[in-house]
This record gives C-alpha cells, sequence and structure tokens, in this order.
C-alpha cells in the first residue's frame, strides 16, 4: 500500500495498471481495487531488489523494461491522455541549471571537482544538441529505473513505482539505464553494451553517458538535508565523484569506439 499527497499522480498510476492488466502484462504487480484517491494497493509480491551488478539481473531488468516499451504494440499510450512527454536534454538542462544556481554551497561539497564537473556537463549538453539522432515512436517509459524498483524473485521479474512514467523515446530510458548501472560496473559501458542486445538501440544516443546525471543529481538532493544528514551521506557523494574521475577517460575511449 502506498499514499500519494498528489492525487493526480495516484490516479495516473491507477490508469497505468489497468491498462497493463488489460493486456495482461507480467511484468508489473496488479492492483487490489479501492476507492481512495489517494491510496494505491497492490497484490504482495516476495522478491529482492535488483542488484546491477550482477548480469543476470541486468539481464532480467532489461528484459522486462524492454517488454515495457513493446506495449506500445497494443496500447495506444500517446492516445490515453494518462502520460505527459519526457523530454531528457530537457531535463538535464534544468538540473544542470540548478546546480550552476547553487554553486556556492556545492564548492564547499565538492571542492575543486565542482568545475570538472561543470565542464564536463555543459561538454556533454552541447554534444547532445549538436548531434542530431533520429528521433523514434514514442511509447511509455517507467520513469524511474533504479534498482529498487525492479523487484526480482527467481527469474520472475516485477517493475514497481511508476509514479514517474511518462511518454517518450525507449532509448532514453536505456540511458538512464546505463546511468543507473555504470557505477556498480566500474564504468566499463562496452562489455556491457556487447553483453545485452537491447542497449544497442541507444546505439547513437551513448555520448548522452558523458553528462555526469547521478553524480549532479544526489549532489542536488545532499543539499535537501538536514545537517545531520548530510554528515553521513558526505562520503557517499565524495566516493561517486572519486570513482567517476577515476574511471572517465576509460568510460570515454570505450563510448568512442562503440560510436566509431
Amino acid at each position: 500500500m502506498k499514499y500519494y499527497e498528489n492525487g493526480f499522480v495516484a490516479q495516473k498510476v491507477k490508469a497505468i495498471h489497468r491498462e497493463l492488466e488489460n493486456i495482461q502484462f507480467p511484468y508489473h504487480i496488479p492492483l487490489v481495487e479501492n476507492e481512495e484517491p489517494h491510496i494505491i494497493k497492490q497484490f504482495w509480491f516476495e522478491g529482492k531488489s535488483a542488484e546491477y551488478k550482477r548480469f543476470e539481473h541486468q539481464q532480467l531488468s532489461l528484459h522486462a523494461i524492454e517488454k515495457l516499451h513493446e506495449t506500445n504494440e497494443v496500447i495506444p499510450w500517446a492516445e490515453t491522455g494518462i502520460l505527459s512527454t519526457y523530454q531528457l536534454q530537457e531535463k538535464w538542462t534544468r538540473r544542470f541549471e540548478r546546480f550552476i544556481n547553487h554553486e556556492k554551497e556545492l564548492r564547499r561539497l565538492l571542492k575543486s571537482n565542482y568545475d570538472i564537473l561543470v565542464n564536463h556537463a555543459s561538454y556533454a549538453l552541447g554534444l547532445m544538441a549538436q548531434i542530431t539522432v533520429p528521433s523514434e515512436k514514442q511509447t511509455i517509459l517507467h520513469g524511474d529505473v533504479v534498482h529498487h524498483n525492479v523487484m526480482l524473485r527467481g527469474e520472475d521479474v516485477k517493475l514497481i513505482d511508476f509514479d514517474l512514467a511518462s511518454l517518450g523515446e525507449a532509448s532514453d530510458e536505456i540511458i538512464l539505464w546505463l546511468h543507473r548501472v555504470l557505477p556498480h560496473v566500474q564504468y566499463e559501458v562496452q562489455p556491457l553494451v556487447n553483453d545485452h542486445h537491447y542497449l544497442h538501440k541507444a546505439q547513437e544516443k551513448l555520448h548522452y553517458l558523458f553528462f555526469p546525471n547521478e553524480i549532479l543529481r544526489e549532489c542536488l538532493f545532499y543539499l535537501k538535508l538536514s545537517d545531520r544528514q548530510k554528515l553521513s551521506c558526505y562520503p557517499f557523494i565524495q566516493s561517486i565523484v572519486y570513482d567517476w574521475m577515476k574511471n572517465y577517460d576509460s568510460f570515454a575511449r570505450q563510448i568512442d569506439t562503440l560510436q566509431n
């Protein structure tokens, strides 16, 4: 059971599940019907969150995400009126602007790494604007493919928490999945793309991975914490920045190889 402050989001999630239930989509957890507009009830699923460092969990999560995207073949998501349109470049540009707007606080957190992150983010956004990629037919995107939104029980996989679901290009969600997974595999993007066929769908957008999305998001989240919470979170921020910088050159070479 989950309570939503925003009743509109709750109704959106209910409508998505109803559409998926109508086609007997096996990769979600069906709802228990209730009349409360702010509450979602679902049947119990005894599982555990995916571990993105594990190949088999990567495979299972991508399979479920791919099948979700393919529901557009039987559900005209653009015509349902349920979903708003997702623009990845626009979202990341706004995130970068918020990062810049908090320069004073973030310099204290990141020291000289602040300028490095700003330069890399600016470079990545410039590439995204400069390089034209073919447009795709829009479909439903889960919107938040973090590991704990992928539940596993053996080879049974369920996607949960459709709160951020939207209408967009499947390749954008693949890029977001890669951003989530790469820190767990030392930023070894080339083996990931070679091992998982569905990642090839985002081949022409791999330069989007230059944008340090995970770090910017976590740093902006850090600013919302209490002083006590910041003390606990500080080592985590430092570690993800260190890992990203340590692996960046190798990571960048792999992207260049994959795209050329």
